[in-house]
Protein backbone atom coordinates (compact mmCIF):
# COMPACT_ATOMS: atom_id res chain seq x y z
CA UNK A 1 0.00 0.00 0.00
CA UNK A 2 1.10 3.56 -0.73
CA UNK A 3 0.70 5.95 2.18
CA UNK A 4 0.54 9.65 1.40
CA UNK A 5 1.00 11.95 4.39
CA UNK A 6 0.13 15.62 4.07
CA UNK A 7 1.35 17.99 6.77
CA UNK A 8 -0.47 21.30 7.08
CA UNK A 9 0.24 24.37 9.19
CA UNK A 10 -2.32 26.16 11.38
CA UNK A 11 -3.63 27.99 8.29
CA UNK A 12 -4.20 24.59 6.63
CA UNK A 13 -1.47 25.21 4.05
CA UNK A 14 0.64 22.21 3.07
CA UNK A 15 4.17 22.59 4.44
CA UNK A 16 5.43 19.11 3.58
CA UNK A 17 4.33 15.76 2.25
CA UNK A 18 5.61 12.22 2.10
CA UNK A 19 4.79 9.31 -0.16
CA UNK A 20 5.90 5.88 0.99
CA UNK A 21 5.42 2.25 0.11
CA UNK A 22 4.46 0.34 -2.99
CA UNK A 23 0.95 -0.11 -4.32
CA UNK A 24 1.19 -3.79 -5.17
CA UNK A 25 -1.49 -3.34 -7.82
CA UNK A 26 0.64 -5.04 -10.47
CA UNK A 27 4.19 -6.18 -11.09
CA UNK A 28 6.97 -3.61 -10.86
CA UNK A 29 7.10 -1.71 -14.13
CA UNK A 30 3.42 -2.35 -14.87
CA UNK A 31 1.86 -0.87 -11.72
CA UNK A 32 -0.35 1.98 -12.94
CA UNK A 33 -1.27 3.01 -9.39
CA UNK A 34 2.35 3.42 -8.35
CA UNK A 35 3.14 5.23 -11.60
CA UNK A 36 0.20 7.61 -11.13
CA UNK A 37 1.12 8.51 -7.54
CA UNK A 38 4.77 8.96 -8.49
CA UNK A 39 3.86 11.18 -11.44
CA UNK A 40 1.59 13.41 -9.35
CA UNK A 41 4.21 13.78 -6.61
CA UNK A 42 7.13 14.51 -8.93
CA UNK A 43 5.06 16.89 -11.06
CA UNK A 44 4.36 18.90 -7.90
CA UNK A 45 8.01 18.86 -6.83
CA UNK A 46 9.18 19.90 -10.30
CA UNK A 47 6.54 22.63 -10.42
CA UNK A 48 7.65 23.95 -7.04
CA UNK A 49 11.33 24.00 -7.97
CA UNK A 50 11.48 24.61 -11.71
CA UNK A 51 8.35 26.68 -12.33
CA UNK A 52 7.77 28.55 -9.06
CA UNK A 53 11.45 28.73 -8.12
CA UNK A 54 10.92 27.51 -4.55
CA UNK A 55 13.91 25.92 -2.84
CA UNK A 56 12.32 22.79 -1.36
CA UNK A 57 14.04 20.12 0.67
CA UNK A 58 13.53 16.66 -0.83
CA UNK A 59 14.57 13.15 0.02
CA UNK A 60 14.06 10.40 -2.53
CA UNK A 61 14.85 6.73 -2.17
CA UNK A 62 13.27 3.44 -3.19
CA UNK A 63 9.60 3.59 -2.25
CA UNK A 64 9.88 6.96 -0.51
CA UNK A 65 9.64 10.67 -1.33
CA UNK A 66 9.61 13.50 1.18
CA UNK A 67 9.26 17.18 0.22
CA UNK A 68 9.33 20.14 2.61
CA UNK A 69 8.75 23.79 1.83
CA UNK A 70 10.93 26.51 3.35
CA UNK A 71 9.53 27.93 6.59
CA UNK A 72 9.30 31.43 5.13
CA UNK A 73 7.72 32.11 1.73
CA UNK A 74 6.58 35.37 0.17
CA UNK A 75 2.85 35.62 -0.42
CA UNK A 76 3.40 35.12 -4.17
CA UNK A 77 5.47 31.97 -3.66
CA UNK A 78 3.01 30.67 -1.06
CA UNK A 79 0.17 31.17 -3.55
CA UNK A 80 2.09 29.28 -6.24
CA UNK A 81 2.90 26.48 -3.81
CA UNK A 82 -0.76 26.24 -2.76
CA UNK A 83 -1.93 25.86 -6.37
CA UNK A 84 0.62 23.18 -7.16
CA UNK A 85 0.20 21.24 -3.93
CA UNK A 86 -3.59 21.34 -3.79
CA UNK A 87 -3.67 20.15 -7.42
CA UNK A 88 -1.43 17.28 -6.38
CA UNK A 89 -3.83 16.49 -3.51
CA UNK A 90 -6.75 16.35 -5.95
CA UNK A 91 -4.87 13.76 -8.00
CA UNK A 92 -4.08 11.77 -4.87
CA UNK A 93 -7.71 11.92 -3.72
CA UNK A 94 -8.95 10.70 -7.09
CA UNK A 95 -6.49 7.81 -6.99
CA UNK A 96 -7.46 6.92 -3.42
CA UNK A 97 -11.12 6.95 -4.43
CA UNK A 98 -10.53 4.64 -7.38
CA UNK A 99 -7.84 2.45 -5.83
CA UNK A 100 -8.57 2.62 -2.11
CA UNK A 101 -7.07 -0.79 -1.47
CA UNK A 102 -3.72 0.50 -2.72
CA UNK A 103 -3.56 4.21 -1.73
CA UNK A 104 -4.32 5.91 1.56
CA UNK A 105 -4.04 9.59 2.48
CA UNK A 106 -3.34 10.91 5.97
CA UNK A 107 -3.46 14.57 6.94
CA UNK A 108 -1.86 16.11 9.99
CA UNK A 109 -1.46 19.61 11.40
CA UNK A 110 2.01 20.71 12.45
Amino acid sequence: MITISLFRNQEQKIVRFTVSGHAGYAESGADIVCASVTTAAFTAVNGLTDVAGIQVSCEVREGYLSCSLPKELSSNLRSSADLLLESMVLSFENLAEQYGDYVTIKQETE
